[in-house]
């Protein structure tokens, strides 16, 4: 069998499962949201790519690029963020309270080893639980999956909010990525190896979008993806991180998950 079939089999096994899996999330409540941002308009969702990632990728003579509109400096990737929506409810009146999609299309990142190509792209944050991330997956000029899968958003370490009322965005950084194990199955089979584990972490993250009504340019400084799962959080933090974001002008985005793991 062919590295792009054998690759093709495993994405679409891995993205079978995890959308049997993910049947089961919760929905929202018939409970009015206590913030939303209806339509993104911006910004971007990068990651500070960890050390122990680039250097599995190394080792196994593997190349990371980007795609389209994407870009990699200083150690990040970055991608712009293209559209979406996220709404937030009061924790215990739905689950998961934060819920939505960040898209990012035309941008994305690309793994090369020889004449293998494995191209990552067109990326959906999804806050929920579990919080992940999926794309489509191509090679060889070839799409093998339109979404899958491919990395865990794993929001323990989210740190708490932050907004520029100047600059009109909000800010959540300290998510930690980490490569699905369907990804991991899929990059095994395209580069033959078993030496990518599922679980392994990518990076540290953070997304920064524009708040209602703004559309500022690009604040100063690098940027990093933000994610995790919403469910059992400190209500505390969940109602005072909307509030932050409703003075600075906007409404939305309180994912204050901190507390999600402590409790």
């Amino acid at each position: 069998m062919s590295i792009r079939r054998r690759l093709a089999a495993a994405v679409v096994t891995g993205a079978a499962a995890l959308t049997l899996a993910g049947l089961g999330a919760g929905t929202a409540a018939a409970a009015d949201p206590i913030a939303t941002i209806p339509d993104l308009t911006g910004q971007s969702s990068s990651v500070r790519l960890d050390s122990g990632f680039t250097d599995a990728l190394g080792q196994l003579q593997v190349t990371p690029g980007t795609i389209g509109d994407a870009t990699l400096e200083n150690g990040s990737v970055s991608f712009p963020i293209t559209g979406g929506n996220v709404t937030v409810y009061r924790p215990g009146d739905a689950n998961p309270y934060v819920q939505g999609r960040i898209e990012h299309d035309g941008s994305g990142l690309s793994l090369t080893k020889g004449d293998t190509k494995v191209e990552l792209t067109d990326f959906v944050i999804d806050p929920g639980n579990p919080a992940t991330l999926s794309g489509k997956v191509s090679a060889g000029g070839q799409t093998l999956a339109e979404s899958a899968v491919l990395f865990d958003l794993d929001g323990s370490t989210l740190q708490p909010i932050t907004t520029d009322a100047a600059a009109g965005t909000a800010t959540l950084t300290g998510t930690t990525v980490r490569l699905s194990s369907g990804a991991a199955d899929a990059l095994n089979q395209a580069f033959g190896t078993d030496a990518i584990q599922g679980g392994l972490t990518i990076g540290v993250a953070t997304i920064v979008v524009n708040l209602p009504g703004q559309m500022p340019a690009m604040p100063a400084g690098g940027v990093e993806t933000g994610g995790g799962s919403t469910s059992g959080p400190d209500a505390g933090l969940v109602v005072a991180g909307v509030a932050a974001l409703m003075v600075a002008g906007g409404v939305g985005l309180a994912a204050r998950r901190r507390g999600a793991r402590r409790n």
